[in-house]
C-alpha cells in the first residue's frame, strides 16, 4: 500500500495548478536575478559572475528562506486535506497500516516539494544561456554548481521543514498550526542574522541557523572574488555541522510524530483528562417557511455574485490564519 498511496500523492499534486505556480514563482525570481541587472538575490555584484558557484548558493538559500510558505503548503496539508475532506475516517478503517499511510503521503509531498524547488536551479541555469543576457557577468558553466547547493540545501532543507510541517499539520489537523511553524522558523532566521555581525558568535549561530545561510556566509567571509567564482562551498565545518543537526531534528521529529499519531479519526490526546459531555434534551422549533418566486436571469446571477464575494471576503478576513 505505501506505493500505491505515494504515487496517488504524486498523480494528485501534479493535477494541482498550485504546483505548477509555485514552481514558476521560484523558477521566475532566479531567472531574473540572473537576467536582469534590475533584480539581484543573494548580493552577486561587481566582478563575481551572476552563475558564480558563489552567487548561486546564496541565491538558493535566501529563495528557501522566504519558500517556506511553500513548503507548507506543500507538506502541511497531506494528512489536514484527508481530514478536512473527510476521507481519513475511510482511510483510517482500512487494512493500511500506519507506516505505510503517513511514508506515503510524506515522501510523496517531498518529491513534489523537490520538484518545486527545483525550479531555483533550473531559473538560474536556462537565465544563464536565455538570448540577450548580459554575458559580461556570465562565467563558464559549471555543473557542479548546481549539484551541491541541491544536494546540500534543497533537499536537507526540505526535508527538514517538512517533517516539521508534515508533524505538525497532521498532529494538530488545523491550518493555524501550520502556519505559525513558518513565521517562528522566519523569526528565527532574523534573529540570527541581525546577530551575524558579532563574530563571538558567529559560528554558534551559524549551526543554529536552520536554512544554512549563515554558515554559507561564514565560510566565505574572506574569499577573493576570483575563489567565489570558481570554488565551491565545501561541505565541511560549520557547513556540515550545521545540516547533521537539523537533519537530526528532523528524524528526532519524525520518530516523535509517529509515536505520537493515532491512526484513527480523533487526533492526539496529551492530557488524560477526558471531556464530559451533558445530554441535554433538544427541542426544534416550528418554523414557518415563506412563500417566494424564483425569478433566475442575469441580474439574479449578478446579485448572487456580489451576496457570495461578501461573504466568502469576510470570512478569509475574520479567519485566524489570515490574520
Amino acid at each position: 500500500m505505501f506505493l500505491q498511496i505515494l504515487k496517488f500523492e504524486i498523480r494528485y499534486r501534479l493535477k494541482r495548478p498550485a504546483t505548477y505556480v509555485y514552481f514558476a514563482i521560484l523558477f521566475t525570481m532566479t531567472f531574473l536575478a540572473i537576467y536582469s541587472s534590475h533584480v539581484n538575490i543573494g548580493g552577486s555584484a561587481g566582478i563575481i559572475n551572476r552563475n558564480s558557484p558563489f552567487s548561486i548558493n546564496m541565491a538558493v538559500t535566501i529563495m528557501l528562506v522566504f519558500g517556506t510558505m511553500i513548503c507548507s503548503a506543500i507538506m502541511g496539508v497531506p494528512v489536514f486535506r484527508d481530514v478536512e475532506h473527510g476521507f481519513h475516517e475511510i482511510m483510517f478503517t482500512t487494512p493500511v497500516k500506519k507506516w505505510e499511510y503517513l511514508a506515503g503521503r510524506f515522501f510523496g509531498s517531498y518529491i513534489i516539494a523537490l520538484f518545486v524547488f527545483s525550479g531555483l536551479l533550473l531559473g538560474n541555469m536556462i537565465g544563464s544561456v536565455f538570448p540577450g543576457v548580459d554575458t559580461e557577468h556570465i562565467g563558464p558553466f559549471m555543473a557542479s554548481a548546481y549539484i551541491n547547493p541541491f544536494l546540500i540545501y534543497v533537499m536537507p532543507n526540505v526535508l527538514m521543514l517538512g517533517a516539521l510541517f508534515f508533524a505538525m499539520g497532521s498532529l494538530f489537523r488545523n491550518q493555524l498550526a501550520i502556519y505559525v511553524q513558518g513565521v517562528i522558523l522566519f523569526a528565527l532566521y532574523l534573529i540570527i542574522i541581525s546577530n551575524q555581525g558579532d563574530i563571538e558568535h558567529s559560528r554558534f549561530l551559524s549551526i543554529l541557523d536552520p536554512f544554512g545561510f549563515s554558515a554559507t556566509v561564514n565560510i566565505t567571509r574572506y574569499w577573493t572574488p576570483s575563489e567565489k567564482n570558481t570554488m565551491i562551498i565545501p561541505f565541511t565545518g560549520l557547513l556540515m555541522y550545521n545540516r547533521l543537526l537539523w537533519l537530526g531534528i528532523a528524524v528526532v521529529i519524525s520518530v516523535l510524530f509517529y509515536r505520537v499519531f493515532k491512526f484513527s479519526k480523533s487526533g492526539p490526546q496529551f492530557s488524560k483528562r477526558k471531556n464530559k459531555i451533558e445530554q441535554e434534551e433538544l427541542t426544534i422549533p416550528q418554523i414557518a417557511i415563506p412563500d417566494f418566486t424564483l425569478q433566475p436571469g442575469f441580474l439574479t446571477s449578478i446579485k448572487q455574485w456580489v451576496f457570495l464575494t461578501r461573504f466568502d471576503f469576510k470570512s478569509v478576513i475574520k479567519a485566524i490564519p489570515f490574520i
